[in-house]
């Protein structure tokens, strides 16, 4: 795996790959930060990712899960439901807010806001595609990191996964009804797929994470992940 793809890795490891989103809020604590979202403060319960799967929660609930990352910041990742990216400029009185998303529809978008003010609509796969009061506010956070699904150098890294450019070739001219005359050593690579994998993209995700760790001090990681963090449920 080449290290340019980790955190996209990391998220589908935890059944993220397809769909993703998370917030990062300076200055608030976990409780505030639950309320200005509109959360249920009375719904809070601790519970482990591992838990949080076992819950079964109504198509009208949004869940939200929320803990610490450092002594400034705290994490917020959607679990269920509720768009919880719409509150990220309230979030950020005070201080400074970004938010990541994606879905298997969607490459991807970077939002930043600071003192109740969005600053910076970025796609994370389209380097010219950025607006608002000031596009290029994360400039400085992004040196050496890259944001567009068009660059093809990925093709020629010597940790690509091997066999994956001529498992793209054959899925390009194959159908699902081929699967039975398909090498059974590219099994994973069709998982990999269903589960919204290119490498490109992958690329873009673990940018977009690196950059939101150059802001807040402290990279999305498995330590985080498999900490316990207070769940609270929203309405849709």
């Amino acid at each position: 795996m080449r290290d340019e793809e980790r955190l996209w890795h990391l998220t589908r490891s935890y059944g993220m790959g397809q769909e993703f989103l998370g917030l990062w809020v300076e200055n608030w604590g976990v409780h505030d930060t639950a309320r200005l979202m509109g959360a249920d403060l009375g719904s809070e319960v601790q519970l482990s990712w591992a838990e949080l799967g076992k819950r079964d929660f109504s198509e009208d609930e949004g869940v939200v899960w929320i803990g610490r990352l450092n002594d400034r910041w705290t994490q917020v990742v959607q679990y269920h439901g509720v768009q919880a990216i719409d509150a990220l400029d309230e979030l950020s009185t005070g201080g400074r807010a970004l938010g990541l998303s994606w879905h298997v529809n969607d490459p991807g978008t970077l939002l930043y806001a600071a003192n109740g003010t969005y600053l910076t609509e970025m796609s994370i796969t389209r380097p010219r595609a950025r607006r608002g009061g000031d596009p290029h506010a994360l400039d400085v956070y992004a040196e050496g990191l890259r944001f567009d699904w068009a660059d093809t150098s990925w093709r020629t890294h010597p940790d690509l996964l091997p066999g994956w450019l001529a498992y793209e070739d054959w899925s390009e001219t194959h159908g699902e009804e081929d699967e039975e005359d398909m090498p059974a050593e590219w099994e994973d690579f069709t998982q990999l797929s269903l589960d919204g994998y290119s490498p490109p993209l992958a690329e873009c995700v673990t940018s977009a994470f690196v950059l939101i760790g150059r802001v807040t001090g402290t990279e999305f990681g498995h330590d985080w992940m498999q900490g316990a963090h207070s769940c609270y449920l929203i309405d849709n």
